[in-house]
């Protein structure tokens, strides 16, 4: 049974990994390029770099979730989220990661059918802006997180003085141990590429045991449940510009 279901897992995602690839390409402009210069100062960041959001876990979800997109204009800092068809009445922790791949059945190392998020850590790397209600600061906002309605939607906005947030990034790393890093006076800070990841399952789900966790979340609130690689694009996708407008 497990070999059928772990078949079965593999087949959908390649076909929504090529749905995936294909939509993402389509987003991507050959007039932009994607290979920004990386400046320890982070004047390379101007524009708007957006995704779709793909399953993780394509036994919970079995299609496109949603559109992420992030966003500089001068000192303006911004972030938006929307999600059509996630868990219900759950809420969501967001990030963008330093990862530059999404997880896949590959990363499903017990085979369980399964990603979760010590798994998926091999592909995400480690958190460098939470995508929360504080975006000048990484710990700032960390207990305001998105939060799904009761048909699995939800739209999540928040904007932040560039400079503040991307100086917050180079301040000391208070709590070294945990996922979240700082960065060194001499980094800077790329978006074409990188990893953004959301958190977050109804607890009416079951999950099997082997679903791991870390720290103080539950596996339901760890859980790895949508991904999408950020390219930089032209203008802001037409789901997310509708959410906005109205």
């Amino acid at each position: 049974m497990q070999s059928f279901l772990t078949f079965s897992m593999l087949f959908l995602s390649l076909c929504f990994l090529a749905s995936c690839n294909e939509t993402l390409t389509d987003k991507k402009s050959d007039e932009i390029t994607q290979n920004e210069s990386i400046m320890a100062d982070g004047s390379n960041i101007n524009g708007i770099y957006a995704a779709d959001l793909m399953p993780v876990n394509y036994n919970l979800h079995f299609k496109k979730v949603g559109v992420a997109a992030i966003s500089r204009e001068a000192d303006q800092f911004s972030a938006a989220i929307t999600m059509k068809y996630g868990p219900v009445d759950t809420r969501h922790r967001q990030a963008i990661y330093n990862g530059r791949r999404c997880p896949n059945l590959t990363d499903d190392l017990n085979k369980d059918a399964y990603i979760d998020i010590l798994e998926a850590k091999l592909a995400i790397g480690q958190v460098t802006i939470p995508l929360d209600g504080d975006l000048d600061s990484q710990l700032g906002g960390l207990d305001q997180q998105a939060i799904g309605d009761s048909n699995g939607k939800y739209l999540y906005r928040s904007s932040a003085s560039f400079d503040r947030m991307f100086a917050d990034l180079k301040t000391p790393d208070e709590i070294p141990g945990d996922n979240i890093i700082k960065l060194a006076a001499q980094d800077g800070l790329t978006f074409p590429g990188r990893v953004l990841l959301i958190h977050g399952l109804s607890p009416k789900i079951t999950l099997p045991e082997s679903v791991a966790t870390t720290g103080a979340e539950t596996s339901h609130e760890s859980i790895p449940i949508a991904c999408a690689i950020l390219w930089k694009v032209q203008e802001m996708p037409i789901e997310l510009k509708a959410e906005i407008e109205n």
